[in-house]
């Protein structure tokens, strides 16, 4: 049965705590959406690694939720990046990839998404949850070189050839197909290319873009390294 985003748009006005607008420095009642809008923002995941004025460039960003848009789950960003390698004496471009996660996937993410926000569950903007950010040992920040990885390069053009098309219409769904998901799990996805930049916001466990995420996920998933970069939290403002 197909599942349309119009579909996860009204599970969300059914649940009004799922559907914020993000914002860094917006106060919100949720603990949740300060964390999905800030620390989980894959826009600051190479915030003053990416040299302007070069040939350096983000081309991806996820983020992606457990449960409406209040319990994060991952945020991901892949860039493009020269960089001077001493011990070759020349300068070396590349695809790194890099997230910041609640614990590996599997059945006990939901779980580790739960007692994270629990240690913040009096934090309700930006400046009283960066001190708590720290001391969050179930977080996992990782790194991964794309090139090296098989099936890597392949897994990030599959995500920019998969069908990005809306779904249809929610009334214009024949009625016996129509279906309303509560508590949608979410996923923002956005590509940078050359000349055309394109976004995705949808239900996580969807085909498409959300299939094709998966895939470059678990493509990456034996790349993984711990990452010595700042974490998320630590760039920027």
């Amino acid at each position: 049965m197909k599942r349309g985003l119009i579909s996860v748009a009204l599970a969300c006005v059914a649940m009004t705590a799922g559907c914020a607008t993000r914002g860094a420095g917006a106060a919100s009642e949720d603990p949740g959406q300060v964390a999905l809008g800030w620390a989980f923002d894959p826009a600051r995941i190479f915030v003053g690694d990416v040299r302007p004025s070069s040939d350096d460039q983000v081309v991806l960003e996820v983020s992606a939720s457990l449960r409406d848009y209040y319990i994060p789950a991952y945020s991901l960003a892949i860039a493009y990046r020269c960089r001077a390698v001493e011990t070759l004496g020349r300068i070396k471009c590349g695809y790194t990839a890099r997230t910041l996660r609640v614990g590996p996937p599997g059945e006990g993410q939901f779980d580790r998404g739960l007692m994270f926000l629990s240690r913040l569950r009096n934090a309700r903007t930006v400046q009283e949850m960066r001190p708590l950010m720290d001391g969050q040992t179930g977080l996992q920040w990782l790194e991964a070189d794309v090139d090296a990885c098989p099936q890597g390069i392949f897994a990030i053009d599959s995500v920019r050839v998969t069908n990005w098309r809306p779904d249809i219409h929610y009334p214009l769904q024949p009625r016996n197909e129509r279906e309303i998901i509560l508590h949608p799990a979410q996923i923002r996805v956005k590509m940078i290319g050359t000349y055309t930049t394109t976004t995705y916001q949808g239900w996580v466990l969807a085909d498409g873009v959300p299939a094709a995420v998966r895939t470059l996920l678990d493509t990456l998933e034996p790349c993984w390294t711990p990452a010595t970069s700042p974490k998320p939290w630590e760039r920027g403002e």
